[in-house]
């Protein structure tokens, strides 16, 4: 339809300009030194149209000529771009399928056509990080050392790739020193945090491992549950990292939180370190107050066993409140080999062996059979002592074959 306007207007000026030509009878002189010319108006308008046209014309021409150069600079920019765009694609789509050789070669031919400081930034580290998948890292460390030069002195983006990086090798201490600069620039980065987290459990490094789970719980980056299990492995560390005496035991107990002081296999470990101070009736206290809040295997494994531990406090006492629990837990066979074992403590052979046998008859495992062995043996019926012995390492074994 427009194009239908179009047509019908160029007619309509057409027809009005013969019509002006053929009624107009003007005429045009123009002199120059001594020539004169003459000519009709028409003629004149038809010349200076047709010489402004050709003017213009020549202009456009020169500029085309002139701005070529340029023009040509653009365009093989443009098809740089277009080339290095399409190669990063191809890459991203490799890192994402884990064709790591594939996407560090995609990169390096999208390197060489990116004129982008960021975009080469960016390829940069993917790079690196595909290198590091294929264990180039000669190769990658060439990459980091191009990406420092491309981006800040202390570009945020560099350091933590290469912190991430030298953990995955194993290479603990350089990222750690690397997350020191990151911190330089972030404090409270929270994927720096979690890095360092991971670091220092595996170097073995409780206390640090404690701050840093406060810390990434209170930003909400890890949720309470795991925050509380990170500190509770942390605090099984400290125990394990060095003995301490009575005094310091104590002090750090009461350093803990309320909930941790509940944590079931804590409040074992702890109480076995209270009885090997001779504390008994501190470690009794201690599984007691976790048994009551949460009951667990752990603490009630090691309140079978302080006699054995300590020697000390009240066994019937002991026993006693065991067979309270008895009353509430009566088909927990782990509370039955607990109490098996303070009766053999409190020197009930008897009510030992029937407890005991109980325990295996809800569920066999190792350690009953170990123990009632052992009480088989001390009450002089080696066969029967030696069915028991046979069974525990059956299952024993069992268990090994198992394990992954």
């Amino acid at each position: 339809m427009r194009s239908l306007f179009w047509l019908l207007g160029l007619s309509i000026l057409a027809v009005l300009l013969a019509l002006f030509a053929r009624e107009n009878s003007g005429y045009a002189l123009l002199f120059f030194r001594q020539w004169r010319i003459e000519l009709s108006l028409n003629a004149f308008v038809l010349i200076f149209t047709a010489l402004l046209l050709g003017g213009y014309g020549l202009l456009k021409l020169l500029d085309w000529v002139l701005s070529m150069p340029a023009n040509v600079r653009r365009y093989q920019a443009s098809r740089r771009a277009a080339n290095a765009g399409k190669y990063h694609r191809e890459a991203l789509l490799a890192l994402f399928e884990g064709r790591h050789l594939r996407a560090e070669r995609s990169l390096r031919v999208a390197l060489a056509s990116q004129d982008d400081a960021e975009l080469k930034l960016t390829d940069t580290l993917m790079a690196a990080r595909a290198s590091h998948h294929c264990r180039d890292f000669e190769r990658r460390d060439a990459y980091l050392k191009q990406a420092r030069e491309l981006g800040e002195p202390r570009s945020l983006a560099v350091l933590m790739l290469e912190a991430e990086l030298l953990a995955e090798q194993y290479r603990s201490r350089e990222a750690l020193e690397v997350l020191q600069q990151v911190y330089a620039i972030s404090p409270k980065l929270t994927s720096a945090l979690k890095l360092e987290l991971k670091l220092r459990q595996q170097e073995n490094h409780p206390a640090r491992v404690v701050e840093l789970a406060d810390m990434l719980e209170k930003s909400e980056a890890i949720d309470a549950s795991q925050a509380s299990r990170v500190r509770g492995q942390a605090r099984l560390a400290q125990l394990k990292l060095a003995p301490m005496d009575a005094r310091e035991l104590e002090r750090w107990w009461h350093g803990l939180g309320k909930e941790e002081r509940f944590q079931p296999r804590l409040a074992a470990a702890a109480a076995r370190e209270f009885a090997r101070l001779g504390l008994g009736e501190r470690a009794e206290q201690l599984l007691v107050e976790a048994l009551e809040h949460n009951w667990d295997v752990a603490p009630l494994e090691v309140y079978g066993e302080l006699g054995r531990l300590c020697g000390q406090g009240d066994a019937v006492k002991r026993l006693a409140r065991a067979e309270d629990w008895l009353r509430h837990h009566p088909n927990d066979h782990y509370l039955l080999l607990a109490l098996g074992r303070l009766c053999r403590d409190a020197a009930l052979w008897g009510k030992a062996r029937t407890y005991l046998e109980a325990s295996v008859a809800l569920a066999a495992t190792p350690v009953a059979h170990a123990e009632l062995g052992q009480l088989l043996e001390q009450l002089d019926e080696p066969q029967e002592a030696n069915e028991h012995y046979r069974a525990s390492l059956g299952l024993a074994l069992d268990l090994l074959e198992k394990r992954p």
